[in-house]
């Protein structure tokens, strides 16, 4: 069968609803069938991006009357998952979960890319965004972005984060850029490691993000002294963002929905409606707070935009950093 063939009548088969049924026998009706929507997922099982993909997955079941059943495929910092979906059939029945990581700065790391983010994929909706927030030592002296560029002024400052190549790594260099200033990174195996050098003062700041972050700043730990979100996070309000002092600065991952280049515009516009209304819908909020991040909803013009923008940004900014993986 031709391709543009099929893709019609997948589009057909995705929206198709027994609509003078009653609400709980069209979904039953439906989720019989019809296939169940494989929604894959870069991360181990039990993560933060895992756990916020299965809070996706249950609202679009809920959704759109179908099982949503999340495959778990780690490995490469999430290209092997991308992977699997930008080479999947463009008939709805596969999508993926994927952060901001293999859409927007694994290109630039990777010696090879199985994928073309930019090309190979089928924007949907942006789902949820979870900040980096930038963590002082707690007898540093350092309070804000002001005070933390007198104290480089300085000189270098022992600098964590958690692996070479991450958001918080990037974030930490793309910051030092921004204002002008140096800093020694030193790379920790996650936050665990690296918290009691940053208690003691052997390192003078570490970029987190708000889920491990945040919990040793409320406990005196650390100094949360702003957030990299583009306004103030209800999970933290009280703590300024970056862009308070630096205009425009922005950091953070997000989780994003996407299909196959060339999904139907039929199945494209159900799935966007579906996660918009999703993202706003009061208990789904609820859990995404519990999971320290902020809802977004975005549309599939928007999503693409911010492909493109942040692929911009976080280019230059690898090249900066000098990290390359295989």
């Amino acid at each position: 069968m031709p391709r543009l063939a099929a893709s019609v009548l997948a589009a057909l088969a995705f929206l198709a609803a027994p609509a003078l049924l009653s609400a709980g026998a069209a979904m039953a009706q439906a989720q019989t069938a019809q296939p169940p929507i494989r929604l894959i997922v870069g991360f181990p099982p039990g993560g933060g991006i895992d756990l916020l993909s299965r809070v996706m997955g249950e609202g679009l079941s809920a959704r759109l009357g179908r099982t949503v059943v999340v495959e778990n495929r780690a490995g490469a910092g999430g290209n092997i998952a991308a992977d699997a979906v930008a080479k999947a059939a463009p008939d709805g029945n596969t999508l993926g979960a994927v952060p901001a990581g293999p859409l927007v700065i694994n290109r630039h790391i990777y010696r090879s890319m199985p994928f073309d983010p930019l090309r190979d994929f089928t924007p949907i909706s942006r789902f949820a965004a979870i900040p980096v927030v930038f963590l002082a030592a707690p007898k540093s002296g350092i309070t804000d972005i002001a005070t933390l560029r007198a104290a480089l002024e300085k000189g270098p400052l022992p600098c964590g984060t958690p692996g070479a190549g991450t958001t918080q790594h990037l974030a930490l260099t793309l910051l030092m850029r921004e204002i002008g200033r140096d800093c020694t990174i030193v790379h920790y195996r996650g936050t665990g490691p690296a918290l009691p050098d940053l208690l003691t003062g052997t390192i003078g700041l570490y970029v987190d993000t708000v889920v491990t972050g945040l919990p040793p700043a409320r406990d005196g730990r650390a100094r949360a002294i702003a957030i990299a979100s583009p306004t103030r996070s209800a999970l933290a309000p009280e703590v300024p963002v970056v862009a308070e002092s630096v205009p425009g600065f922005v950091a953070e991952t997000w989780l994003a929905l996407v299909g196959p280049r060339s999904l139907p515009e039929p199945v494209a516009a159900r799935l966007e409606e579906a996660m918009i209304a999703l993202a706003r819908d009061p208990a789904v909020v609820a859990r995404l707070r519990e999971l320290a991040s902020d809802p977004v909803g975005s549309t599939r013009a928007e999503l693409a935009e911010t492909i493109r923008a942040q692929d911009a940004v976080w280019g230059p900014v690898a090249k900066a950093a000098n990290v390359t993986a295989d």
